[in-house]
């Protein structure tokens, strides 16, 4: 089976395991809006799935902030400019600054491009996932995270259309 057959299964399975693991908010909500800073072990995610290139932390474990605002001209505006080390844990405060909704997901570029195919065939899902928000225009919403990889790290908006037309970036972490 090829690579991108393996993670297109992969990203189907998932929210089945998030469901039969008994989670009651696990996976993507299409009409709820959630809180993402985590609360409690700074361990874990939600359904157990650790992201190749971090995980989320509780809001105290965070070293500094980083403002990015969702532009509807498909850009991210980081503030401080991105300037990321391994194992540092970050609280991302994010805005929507345009007139349509917008996705934060970090992720691999392989989770990435999973996650963009899964949102071809939702295009209006709401995550409730640990490693993305969805934003809709004029809110904030947060994200806290560790990252642990030692390859680069996408930022990405995942509705269809977004990351094509240029709403991602990339962040190469220091040691």
């Amino acid at each position: 089976m090829n690579r991108k057959r393996v993670v297109m299964v992969a990203a189907m399975l998932i929210p089945f395991a998030v469901t039969a693991g008994g989670l009651q908010d696990g996976g993507h909500h299409h009409d709820a809006q959630h809180h993402h800073t985590m609360h409690g072990s700074d361990t874990h995610m939600s359904g157990g799935h650790i992201s190749n290139v971090g995980q989320p932390v509780a809001a105290q474990a965070a070293v500094r902030s980083v403002h990015v605002d969702l532009l509807d001209t498909m850009r991210f505006a980081f503030d401080p400019p991105l300037d990321l080390k391994r194992g540092e844990a970050v609280r991302f405060i994010v805005t929507n600054r345009g007139q349509i909704r917008h996705e934060f997901s970090i992720g691999s570029a392989d989770e990435q491009d999973a996650h963009r195919t899964m949102m071809r065939g939702m295009p209006n899902m709401m995550h409730g996932d640990p490693n993305a928000v969805t934003v809709d225009p004029g809110q904030t919403r947060e994200l806290v995270w560790r990252f642990t990889s030692n390859g680069p790290v996408v930022f990405a908006c995942n509705i269809p259309g977004h990351a094509e037309a240029g709403m991602v970036a990339t962040a190469m972490l220091k040691p």
